[in-house]
């Protein structure tokens, strides 16, 4: 059977687990550096007692700007898991106290908060901000914007399964391939990659967690019911 995986980083995870099956990674997204207020992120993360980094390489780019970011004395959150949080600790020396591996994971385990701050990393986390907000003013920040790729997505072959990770890929793919997207069934890891997929026809199955791991458990286990 064929499995697109509409992610670079995902595609050797579901290679070594799907041992029989055509997995072919295609990276539909690329991150372009965008140009970053340091002065305004200082002063937005001095004023906030909850900062959170969607990915770790946001803080990676920011100490490579020269940001100078205090975080002693705050909740530091990430939504890339442990290698977030290394990331994190690595570049300002403070390791997150709230660690999790899905913005929508993390949406629903957010402290109260007098204000905060979220570094996107290429798209917004918009689940993430509208829980956050409940609780506080919110200041956002980019570091990266994803953007579609045009010659991935045009590459896309015809497959059984399609694996989508990001409800932008979602919307890139079904905007300049419908024909692909419409009827096809698709793994959507999220409820936002869920609503976005089904904006376009697709048939959606999606894993109670939107963790890699998880995916490609829930992937492996749909390709043996489709046998």
């Amino acid at each position: 059977m064929k499995i697109v995986v509409t992610s670079g980083w995902a595609g050797e995870a579901f290679r070594k687990a799907l041992r029989g099956a055509e997995v072919y990674a295609v990276p539909v997204l690329r991150l372009i550096p965008v140009e970053v207020d340091v002065k305004a992120v200082e002063e937005a993360v001095a004023q906030s007692d909850l900062v959170i980094f969607v990915s770790g390489r946001a803080a990676y780019r920011l100490k490579e700007l020269g940001a100078r970011l205090e975080l002693t004395g705050k909740v530091v959150a990430t939504a890339e898991g442990a290698k977030g949080a290394v990331m994190v600790k690595n570049a300002y020396g403070v390791e997150p106290q709230l660690v999790y591996d899905t913005s929508e994971d993390l949406a629903k385990a957010l402290p109260g908060c007098r204000r905060g701050v979220v570094f996107h990393h290429g798209e917004r986390a918009a689940e993430l901000v509208e829980a956050l907000k409940a609780k506080c003013p919110v200041a956002e920040f980019y570091t990266y914007r994803a953007v579609p790729d045009e010659d991935a997505i045009n590459s896309i072959p015809p497959a059984d399964v399609y694996v989508f990770f990001s409800a932008l890929a979602a919307e890139a793919v079904g905007e300049r391939r419908p024909e692909l997207i419409k009827g096809a069934l698709a793994v959507a890891a999220g409820p936002a990659v869920e609503r976005a997929l089904l904006r376009y026809g697709a048939v959606v199955r999606r894993p109670p967690r939107g963790r890699i791991g998880d995916v490609v458990e829930y992937v492996k286990r749909l390709l043996e019911e489709l046998r």
